[in-house]
């Protein structure tokens, strides 16, 4: 069935603290049992008052009524404190999982998703496991007991009653479950609305510089609040069809609790049943009644919640980056020298980008490359560090075919200085030491030195202390390329990336970020994608894109005398220079 399917997931989670569930559940009976006898105790006093027994008898009823009680909410005390405790340790390791996974994909996944949306998706999941745990399943089984001990009860003193009232359970459960997928979907549905309204305003705090820069607050205010207009009037047919369904049972529940009391007056009139056995059916009456309705709103929170939770979970069955493989190679000495041989690469079936791509780079060797935008030069780099996975061909490194080679590996003799630099919200050396995370002060300040880093730190009150803010807000674009330098050169790595590394500064920016990479590179194999082609002129080769395919290659000098595609670009970017001047 599945209901225990989905039973079996939240035990996944709960497996872990099995011991302390099992004492849990165990109390939980316990006081359930103990409730189950407080209505026959109220009977049996009516009865005794009726007869007239001594005063002894009353006293000694009490007090063991007393003991009871204090017993039962010792119980329910206990397992509302540790299954609380449990649910909340299960909820974190549900995000432990999740945030470990997502770490582990490959970066073209990262690529393809919202980043608000997608820690919506399983901090809300966590949320709800939470709930099913404390708020539903430890009370749940609780209120099945005492409904099964309180029947029992009333089937024992009148079986007309007891028979009555399983009619009622039955229909009561049955348009419970009927009705229970639809509000479940509704539910689903309201959720990811959320997802996605949490995806959108993530995005306005996110970009709030462009915001700003376009005054454009009242546009991303309407657009935030239209999206969450949608999920107010899905949370509105949720709750409808809820409200509707709890409508139901509760005048199931009244018209039962009405006919039940016809039934015991007319059973009492005929002596079929004592004033004390009408008492205590009416209190085992609450004892199902009360329960029934937890269980009928529980039933359905279980579905809605379980519903979220695997829709969630989904996300696990994302295939991580293979940093285990078996037999993986990791060489003990390193060249750098990169091939690709007929490298294919598409985005899905109909979205080529690469194709055919062959170029061989020695060890130490600069090469450029260039091309209009969106001809595939990003991808290509990807490729060498195998955020992308080519469709066909090979990428050797050092001869070796780099999906043979260990993961991390390999991406520790890689170093990529982008376009758009990523800082932690976290001081310059934590950023710095990201390169290097066993690294020495020393270390740091000789890579801050080299990168030209060391003369913006040192204006810093905290100085590698300093607090760089979200996204390394709190420095200019150069300072956040030369911290960027900094880290790469503290990496130490064999193959080095330069994505537009310097497009987006200024002249003198630019002229103290092209000089640290000037010491960067020496000695390494260097990968540049260029936008100011005057800044590659010196490149050992310079491959040229065009549509996904590589249609020069070679040295400046010769490209220029060819006259393709690679002369024209740089007479229109020349001209354009000129014009500027």
């Amino acid at each position: 069935m599945e209901f225990f399917d989905d039973l079996k997931i939240v035990w996944k989670f709960l497996a872990k603290y099995k011991r302390e569930v099992y004492v849990i559940f165990g109390v939980a009976i316990f006081a359930s049992m103990i409730e189950a006898m407080v209505p026959y105790i109220y009977g049996k006093i009516i009865d005794l008052i009726i007869k007239g027994e001594t005063i002894s008898i009353f006293l000694l009823i009490l007090f063991v009524w007393l003991i009871l009680s204090l017993i039962k909410d010792w119980g329910h005390r206990y397992v509302a404190r540790e299954g609380e405790i449990i649910s909340v340790r299960c909820a974190n390791d549900l995000v432990i999982d999740f945030n470990r996974h997502v770490l582990y994909l490959g970066l073209s996944f990262h690529k393809s998703q919202k980043t608000g949306k997608l820690a919506s998706k399983y901090i809300k999941a966590s949320d709800y496991l939470q709930s099913i745990i404390n708020e539903i399943l430890f009370l749940f089984g609780s209120d099945l007991l005492t409904v099964f001990l309180a029947y029992l009860v009333i089937l024992s003193i009148e079986w007309r009653i007891a028979f009555f009232l399983g009619i009622v359970i039955f229909i009561y459960l049955y348009i419970t479950i009927k009705n229970i997928d639809k509000i479940s979907k509704l539910l689903v549905k309201v959720i990811k609305l959320f997802e996605d309204a949490g995806g959108v305003a993530h995005d306005s705090v996110t970009n709030i510089q462009v915001v700003k820069a376009n005054t454009n607050e009242w546009y991303e205010d309407k657009k935030v609040k239209n999206i969450f207009d949608d999920v107010q009037k899905q949370f509105n047919n949720f709750i409808g069809a809820w409200s509707k369904l709890d409508s139901y049972g509760q005048t199931i529940i009244s018209a039962s609790t009405v006919l039940m009391f016809g039934m015991l007056i007319l059973l009492e009139r005929n002596d079929a049943i004592s004033i004390g056995q009408v008492v205590s059916i009416i209190g085992y009456s609450g004892l199902i009644f009360v329960p029934l309705r937890r269980i009928s709103h529980n039933i359905e929170r279980f579905k809605n919640s379980i519903s979220i939770v695997k829709e969630a979970l989904k996300l696990l069955d994302e295939p991580i980056e293979p940093y285990d493989k078996a037999r993986a190679i990791v060489l003990d000495k390193i060249k750098g020298q990169i091939e690709f041989k007929d490298v294919d690469f598409n985005y899905g079936k109909n979205n080529p980008v690469l194709a055919d791509i062959n170029f061989k780079v020695k060890s130490g060797q600069v090469i450029a490359l260039v091309g209009e935008s969106g001809v595939g030069k990003s991808t290509l780099v990807d490729l060498i560090s195998r955020y992308n996975i080519p469709a066909s061909g090979k990428i050797l490194f050092d001869g070796i075919d780099i999906q043979e080679l260990d993961l991390k590996f390999l991406r520790s003799r890689i170093a990529v200085v982008p376009q758009e630099i990523s800082l932690f919200n976290d001081t310059l050396k934590n950023n710095i030491i990201y390169g290097k995370l066993d690294a020495t002060d020393a270390q740091i300040w000789r890579a801050a030195e080299a990168a030209h880093a060391d003369e913006f730190i040192n204006h810093f009150p905290d100085k590698l202390e300093q607090q760089v803010g979200e996204r390394g807000v709190k420095l200019s674009t150069g300072q956040k390329q030369r911290v960027a330098i900094a880290r790469a050169i503290l990496k130490n790595p064999k193959i080095l990336i330069l994505d537009e590394a310097t497009s987006a500064l200024d002249s003198k920016s630019e002229l103290l970020v092209q000089r640290a990479l000037k010491r960067l590179i020496k000695g390494r194999t260097t990968f540049v994608i260029a936008h100011r082609l005057s800044t590659i002129q010196h490149a050992d080769k310079i491959l040229v894109l065009d549509k996904g395919r590589i249609i020069e290659s070679g040295k400046h000098s010769a490209l220029i005398k060819k006259k393709g595609l690679y002369y024209k670009l740089f007479s229109l970017q020349s001209l354009g220079e000129i014009e500027e001047e």
